[in-house]
């Protein structure tokens, strides 16, 4: 939009394409960008001015005071052209049916211009025309200095080699404070090289120090420390201890591994394989495993169990909600150490923990995994690493990140001398074009506007879910269950993102 920067101005509507806008509504359309804002899109033409609107718009009472001579801005047309200015402000005006608002913006544009390349203009304000109103303890000023004086350097305009600028000068005997002008004894504190206003507070990177800046410049420092369900993290442009977020991976199908940052792969193993651990052998009080197992095909598989080890218990989620404790099974509810609950919660069987872990199994081949943001880059296994970025999510326990998803699948398998399997990976055959269009369509109630699904769409995408449904629908041959299974995955992260989509089996084939 801003041009290829050639000094020359014949091509400076070039498309991505490469070739030459008709307009500039065109080029504008060329280089949008994916929004997920619902005002944006494509603005409809002004209707133009009248000829008796665009007269009364070119004279000097409007934006012919941009080209006229004498003027307030005539000294800077022998430096900046005022051409496009006065173009860019009839175009305005018969837009925004005279809007003096938006003539004093294109004034203001162009003599701002003009001082930027060192043209001191003549005042152009007054009380009734374009006035510019200045907050207490400070005055307009037609040309002030570029360097004004501040808390922080109250001798900035002594040494200044700027162009004047309009704007508020502070009155005297004030200095600027962030941009308010207060009295020089209530400026506030440079710490560690940052300015801080009266009140303001500073917390180091690791939460572990807070400082206060008091009156006189005095900043006031005592320790800190996050409680246990907060982090250290920036919120709203401030550091400081805020209540943890969560991050969860879902695991479901045959099976499609939704990783903590959100990425999707299709792991076909059929052993036992950690899906979260703490990276480079570092402790974080718990390790999660899933045995898979081949079903109805040597080509896919689903997830049979899961396994949690923490502080010294062995808790084993199977088959048909079968819950076993260090071996022996126990009747839900049950809570087999301080912190730690086993429930049944709708089809799910949950585990809940202290220490910012939650799974949720359905007994058949869907988990949940919920983790506290305090595990924020202390994660690794087949649920990824979550550091906020995908680029890092298939990294091998040796610390190598590989392109590959069956290498990297295949380098967290566990041993289970319980569970006899065979390392080796075969993917599903590649669709059909007539069997890729038939999962799409069956899939694509995930995606309809108007569907069971719609009202989740905004918080959760429907797009890799959609994708899993299509190579499930391929590498099942179209299986009725493997859909209403995929689709159930679905409304369940739906459910825990705080959306019930309510029965949305009603009217579907499940």
């Amino acid at each position: 939009m801003c041009g290829n920067f050639n000094n020359r101005k014949d091509d400076e509507y070039m498309m991505p394409n490469g070739q030459q806008a008709a307009d500039s509504n065109v080029l504008g359309e060329s280089w949008q960008v994916p929004d997920s804002d619902p005002s944006c899109g494509v603005p409809v033409p002004s209707p133009p001015c009248s000829a008796e609107e665009e007269k009364v718009y070119q004279s000097d009472q409007f934006c012919g005071i941009l080209t006229t001579r004498p003027s307030s801005f005539e000294r800077c047309h022998g430096v900046i052209n005022p051409q496009d200015y006065f173009d860019t402000c009839l175009y305005d005006l018969c837009a925004l049916n005279g809007s003096q608002e938006f003539l004093c913006a294109a004034l203001e544009a162009y003599a701002d211009a003009c001082q930027a390349a060192g043209v001191t203009l003549l005042p152009w304000r007054n009380a009734t025309f374009c006035p510019l109103k200045c907050p207490s303890s400070s005055y307009y000023d037609p040309c002030m200095t570029g360097c004004p004086a501040t808390c922080v350097n109250p001798q900035a305009p002594q040494n200044c080699s700027k162009p004047c600028v309009e704007g508020c000068a502070c009155s005297s005997g004030f200095l600027l404070s962030g941009d308010t002008c207060v009295p020089e004894a209530n400026c506030g504190c440079l710490f560690e090289g940052n300015y801080y206003t009266e009140g303001e507070y500073s917390v180091n990177e690791n939460c572990t120090r807070q400082c206060r800046c008091e009156a006189k410049g005095q900043m006031v420092c005592s320790a800190l420390s996050c409680g246990e369900d907060e982090v250290c993290k920036i919120q709203d442009g401030q550091r400081g201890c805020y209540p943890a977020s969560t991050a969860i991976c879902h695991i479901y199908g045959d099976p499609h591994y939704s990783t903590f940052d959100g990425k999707l792969h299709h792991f076909q193993g059929s052993c036992n394989y950690t899906v979260v651990t703490g990276c480079d052998n570092s402790s974080i009080g718990f390790s999660v495993t899933t045995r898979n197992k081949h079903r109805g095909s040597q080509s896919w598989t689903a997830l049979n169990s899961v396994a949690l080890s923490l502080e010294g218990l062995h808790i084993a989620l199977r088959e048909n909600k079968a819950v076993y404790i260090n071996g022996a099974p126990v009747s839900l509810p049950a809570s087999p150490a301080p912190g730690v609950t086993i429930s049944l919660i709708r089809s799910y069987v949950r585990v809940s923990t202290e220490l910012g872990l939650q799974l949720q199994f359905n007994g058949d081949h869907e988990l949940l995994v919920k983790v506290s943001e305090k595990y924020k880059g202390k994660l690794c296994g087949l649920c990824g690493t979550y550091t906020g970025s995908q680029q890092d999510d298939f990294m091998r326990p040796d610390g190598v990140v590989v392109p590959d998803f069956n290498d990297f699948g295949a380098s967290w398998m566990v041993p289970d001398d319980e569970w006899p399997c065979d390392p080796s990976i075969s993917p599903p055959a590649s669709c059909s074009p007539e069997e890729e269009e038939a999962a799409n369509k069956q899939c694509s109630i995930l995606t309809h506007l108007g569907g069971p699904f719609q009202p989740c769409h905004a918080v959760l995408p429907p797009k890799t879910y959609f994708e899993s449904c299509v190579y499930d629908q391929c590498a099942t041959g179209g299986s009725t269950e493997q859909l209403c299974n995929d689709l159930g995955a679905y409304a369940a992260a739906c459910a825990e993102a705080g959306i019930d989509l309510g029965d949305w089996s009603a009217g579907t084939v499940c």
